[in-house]
């Protein structure tokens, strides 16, 4: 015992001796006697993270004790490249070669490509990048992606593909740049501010672009481990670089274990990359902590971030994804290492593919509810079918050309996200719809609670306006992009009063319930529910009421019921999909394409509608805009219905698809004291009588005449 403390008092005198630090020198820095020169106090870090007294250091240690910590430094570099662990850079995410190259390319020309957006990073007098630039169109998503360093495996398959040394090199510059302008912050830095105080103060209050929990997670989950092992043969990659970044990940990966966020999708990427680092460097003294602890907070986290049904809380199906990815990585490289999960946490895996492959839409792409992008699923749900053995997600992810016809659906209710996909088949020109009477979402939220998306024959009718930008991220002002996006101003619900949907409900608290809240059957689907949180800048009662009613290969009724204690103007907005060429006959709107799907949307009830069509407006406020993807938007007709009301109201809405143009409709409505009775008559056909309950009493729902 008293030999082992003198050891390592002996260390510390040995570590705390040598070196001078000037940061200006960083780019001459490539040997492990130059790095112990610089940057001395890297290596002492290094050392004390590591476990000394494992066997396979045992020549470490003993040069350490002789107080040769160069001779040290040599050693453990070279040690590192004689191990076998491939799996470890066999943990990349799958990215291609008609992905990577240009983003390579890109690179070896002195700049950038983050999300198809490509800079040149400006320099610091020493030479290194401005770490904290937010591109050409101060985007901090651009710096925020510039940190997380995602584009680096890119340098890796561009040079295992065609063995060029520059792009190693190129590798090695970017993180020993990294490494050495980036130490941990100081005690007293504004970030503890974010991490410490239990308060909604944001990374972006601050201003803080580098040291996000969320980005540490990703450069630890999707990046450096994986590169450090994949480049251990090359020796463009310099010990000096080999060495910082051993003593960075030690330092990222206690960070994490400290600080890091709960109950969201962030949290999925921070303990993968904590587990990562601690499967991956068992060399590390806390590796085995950081791997349980890891662990166990994911466990946790599946079942408090997913509902019963499969969906992650945030109710966005890109969050889904993200965190899905993570919550299946941890448990992949467990496998790798030599460590299990439990059968409940697979089981847990599989509920969230559900989602993803029931909820898909017949093109293959997720909806976009909450902040979503147009992504296609297919690829996903049918390696994870294989993997899964579940034959009916490869069924609708082909469309029915292979697989096993679902025993379920093709209509499907998630009831704890209240997410209803209403469909009438699995095939590509199939109806489908998407009606949210869900929770708010506990992040990435949109202000959008009883929208309808509508898809036929192959294409999109009724729209979600999608989320565009990450810019002025909390906004929901209408004035402004990120707000309009994120608000009841690009959603098909209402607007009272000239505003949007206050916050609603982040969790819910229980399932909806068939037969009360929803019902599927052979020749109908039917959804209600309400939005009582009320309007901005709104007085007084104002409570929307919708119920959606799918009748199986015809159309969707949509019912509309606005409880107010006082006049109100009243707003109901309907955004076409941006390819739609809509016109307004009367009081009803119609797409008039000459080839494919066209929808017409017909009003019935007393109200004294005013209809518009705005397309690509920007002012007074934004109206008008489709973003099917992060930083593109496109005009889209918008029908705007408006009418004053002087107390409560019921109106109805007939949505009939066609493939080709769509004939002459008619609706009227009779209200009566427990139930609305809707008639529509197609040209050609006789009328269809539909009645819908006023309460949740589906007893009443009747159909007749079809």
């Amino acid at each position: 015992m008293l030999l082992r403390y003198c050891y390592c008092f002996l260390l510390f005198i040995l570590l705390g001796c040598v070196g001078t630090t000037d940061p200006s020198d960083w780019t001459g820095v490539d040997t492990v006697a130059e790095v112990w020169e610089v940057y001395p106090e890297r290596i002492r870090s290094l050392f004390a993270a590591l476990d000394t007294d494992r066997d396979e250091l045992a020549a470490v240690q003993q040069q350490l004790s002789e107080g040769d910590t160069l001779a040290a430094a040599e050693s453990l570099v070279a040690y590192f490249r004689q191990l076998d662990r491939d799996w470890v850079a066999g943990a990349l995410d799958p990215m291609s070669q008609a992905e990577a190259f240009p983003i390579a390319l890109t690179m070896l020309a002195d700049s950038v490509s983050i999300h198809e957006v490509k800079d040149r990073i400006p320099r610091n007098e020493d030479g290194g990048w401005q770490w904290d630039h937010t591109g050409p169109e101060q985007d901090a998503e651009f710096a925020y992606s510039l940190n997380t360093q995602s584009y680096l495996p890119a340098l890796y398959i561009y040079f295992a593909s065609i063995e060029d040394a520059e792009s190693v090199a190129l590798f090695d510059r970017i993180v020993k740049d990294w490494v050495v302008h980036h130490p941990l912050p100081a005690e007293g830095d504004s970030i503890y501010l974010v991490l410490q105080t239990p308060s909604n103060i944001d990374y972006r209050d601050i201003g803080e672009m580098e040291w996000r929990t969320l980005d540490t997670g990703r450069r630890l989950g999707s990046a450096w481990p994986q590169l450090f092992y994949a480049f251990q043969g090359v020796d463009a990659f310099s010990p000096a670089t080999r060495l910082l970044m051993l003593s960075s990940m030690a330092e990222q990966a206690a960070y994490l274990r400290q600080y890091h966020k709960s109950g969201h999708n962030w949290t999925t990427m921070e303990m993968n990359g904590l587990a990562l680092v601690g499967l991956g460097f068992p060399e590390f003294r806390s590796s085995e902590d950081w791997v349980d602890y890891a662990l166990g907070v994911m466990s946790e986290e599946i079942n408090r971030q997913v509902y019963p049904d499969g969906i992650q809380t945030e109710v966005s199906t890109k969050t889904q994804w993200v965190a899905l990815r993570r919550f299946e990585t941890i448990a992949v490289n467990l496998g790798k290492a030599g460590r299990e999960v439990s059968d409940q946490y697979i089981k847990r895996l599989e509920e969230m593919y559900n989602y993803l492959a029931y909820g898909m839409r017949p093109d293959g792409n997720q909806p976009l509810n909450n902040d979503s992008d147009l992504e296609d699923l297919r690829p996903r749900v049918l390696t994870a079918a294989e993997k899964f053995a579940r034959t009916d997600w490869v069924y609708i992810a082909t469309n029915g050309e292979k697989g096993v016809r679902p025993e379920v659906g093709p209509t499907l209710t998630f009831p704890w996200a209240g997410i209803h996909i209403m469909r009438n088949g699995w095939d590509a020109k199939a109806h489908w719809s998407l009606f949210d009477t869900g929770p708010y979402g506990t992040g990435h939220q949109h202000r959008d609670k009883l929208h309808l998306s509508v898809t036929a024959f192959g294409k999109d009718l009724l729209v979600d306006g999608g989320r565009y930008t990450h810019r002025d991220y909390f906004s929901f002002d209408p004035t402004m992009w990120r707000g309009y996006f994120r608000s009841s101003f690009s959603h098909n619900t209402i607007l009272v009063d000239g505003n949007g949907q206050n916050a609603g409900a982040l969790r819910a608290d229980a399932a909806l319930e068939s037969g009360t809240d929803y019902i599927h059957r052979a020749d109908l689907d039917y959804a209600a529910g309400s939005f009582e949180q009320g309007y901005e800048n709104v007085e007084g009662t104002a409570v929307h009421s919708r119920s959606v009613l799918y009748l199986r290969d015809q159309y969707w009724i949509v019912l509309d019921k606005f409880a107010t204690d006082r006049p109100r103007d009243l707003q109901v907005l309907w955004h076409y999909a941006p390819s739609c060429e809509v016109v307004l006959e009367d009081l009803q709107a119609v797409s008039t394409n000459a080839d494919g799907a066209n929808l017409r949307i017909v009003p019935a009830g007393k109200e004294n509608w005013a209809p518009k069509i705005i397309k690509g407006q920007e002012k007074p406020h934004i109206q008008g805009w489709y973003s099917a993807n992060y930083g593109e938007k496109v005009p889209n007709p918008t029908l705007v219905y408006s009418t004053s009301i002087e107390q409560s109201a019921t109106f109805a809405w007939v949505l009939v698809p066609k493939d080709g143009l769509v004939g002459a409709v008619d609706a009227k409505i009779e209200e009566k004291a427990e139930v609305v009775v809707i008639t529509v008559t197609e040209a050609g056909h006789d009328p269809v009588v539909i009645t819908l309950p006023r309460d949740k009493d589906l007893d009443r729902l009747n159909v007749s005449g079809q």
